[in-house]
């Protein structure tokens, strides 16, 4: 699905606009380039676990379900290449992934893990790796941590930690910041930030555990998932996406598959909403994160069905459009309200860095070649309007609203049209 449309050009229309539209589904706009956390619309979220005892919810098994029989053998059969290919078909700008999961098995060879909790670390560097195949990309990676593992724990291995110790949990909060400290210490500035799970319950020592971080990297990006607690973290995450999909100021992450991680399910998520949904994130004020599409592979670089192609077509959407969605903050004529229901976000607006250039995404096309929309909130003046690709679309505007009107041979696009406003 790649642009091979011809581009119409009207006479009356800003050359620089019209240079701009023409060639916006041709060139690739960097998406991956942005250093804050806020200017990210768009991520892969990858589970790969293994726990090594009985766990209810599971970990990644083999394709054929037969379970994986050790945490080496998860770690030395992770396709990096094959993931990595994965996340830049998809356009993602940043890539979450699992250092540890349930039972604090962590994927990277640890001299803390080895002194206090042995068997609980990988030969293989997961994290070096994958961090060396992302480089020449440009796309982020976010750690996902777990500081409050210990309920999974044995009970033998809770007590040797100290998780059961009771307040201030001291024994428990210096392992889990040794461990960290020696992470950040090891990976550095190669990690753009660290997505905290688990919540923040009494066993971690919330201020300790951002100084340990931040004081060794302090451009990192603190996420929490399900809270936003600032004596820890800076942004807010959500991992529960379901009807009626809503909008959030918090990154939302969202399974795409039956589970976080691989273990033979199904597809459950098109591409056209994920694309949806995608632009609906991008429109709301003070979003950060914007959404973190989930799915693990196999081991031996295989995915769960349908996924790979998920990611291709989702990236092929991106691909149309991602001068309207990346390098862009939500659009101040027309922003998207916390919380709104993705069915009832008929448009949704973004804009230029500058501010000069509203982008409107259709994503809900009315049923003729006339948009009505109400006036713009901010006041502004439109005065020309282009197809993002190519093709004329007449602009009225008055003081109560902006009409727009389709060229002929045009029809809206069921996904997203995005209307380049001037």
């Amino acid at each position: 699905m790649r642009w091979g449309k011809t581009c119409v050009i009207n006479v009356n229309f800003p050359r620089a606009l019209l240079l701009a539209v023409c060639l916006a589904g041709q060139q690739v706009a960097s998406g991956v380039s942005q250093t804050n956390f806020s200017d990210m619309r768009l991520g892969l979220f990858v589970h790969y676990t293994y726990v090594g005892r009985p766990y209810e919810w599971g970990c990644t098994t083999w394709s054929d379900g037969s379970p994986v029989a050790s945490l080496d053998e998860l770690a030395d059969k992770l396709d990096v290449q094959n993931l990595v290919r994965t996340a830049a078909s998809m356009r993602t700008q940043y890539l979450q992934f699992t250092t540890w999961h349930a039972n604090m098995n962590v994927l990277f060879p640890s001299a803390v893990m080895a002194r206090r909790l042995p068997g609980h670390c990988s030969r293989r560097d997961v994290v070096g790796d994958l961090i060396k195949a992302l480089r020449p990309t440009g796309i982020k990676l976010i750690l996902y941590i777990h500081p409050s593992d210990g309920h999974d724990f044995s009970r033998q291995d809770q007590d040797r930690m100290g998780w059961n110790d009771g307040p201030n949990f001291s024994r428990w909060n210096d392992f889990v910041n040794e461990l960290l400290a020696e992470v950040v210490d090891r990976y550095g500035a190669d990690v753009a930030g660290y997505w905290v799970d688990g919540g923040l319950p009494p066993q971690v020592e919330r201020a300790r555990l951002r100084q340990t971080i931040l004081s060794r990297d302090p451009q990192a990006w603190l996420i929490q998932n399900s809270g936003r607690d600032p004596a820890c973290v800076d942004f807010g995450a959500h991992e529960t996406f379901a009807e009626p999909f809503a909008a959030s100021e918090w990154q939302m992450n969202a399974v795409i598959s039956s589970e976080w991680w691989a273990k033979q399910g199904f597809l459950r998520t098109s591409p056209e909403m994920a694309l949806k949904y995608t632009v609906l994130q991008a429109g709301v004020p003070g979003n950060a994160g914007g959404v973190a599409w989930s799915a693990g592979p196999h081991p031996g670089g295989r995915w769960e069905t349908g996924v790979q192609e998920f990611a291709e077509r989702l990236g092929d959407y991106v691909r149309r459009i991602e001068i309207a969605l990346f390098n862009t903050r939500p659009s101040a004529a027309y922003p998207t309200s916390n919380g709104t229901p993705l069915r009832k976000a008929r448009i949704v607006g973004t804009e230029s860095r500058d501010g000069r250039t509203t982008y409107l995404h259709v994503l809900w096309p009315p049923r003729g070649k006339d948009l009505v929309l109400p006036a713009p909130a901010d006041g502004r003046t439109f005065t020309k309007a282009a197809r993002l690709g190519g093709g004329e679309i007449q602009l009225s505007q008055d003081a109560r609203e902006v009409r727009l009107h389709l060229g002929d041979g045009q029809t809206w696009d069921l996904v997203d049209t995005v209307v380049v406003l001037k």
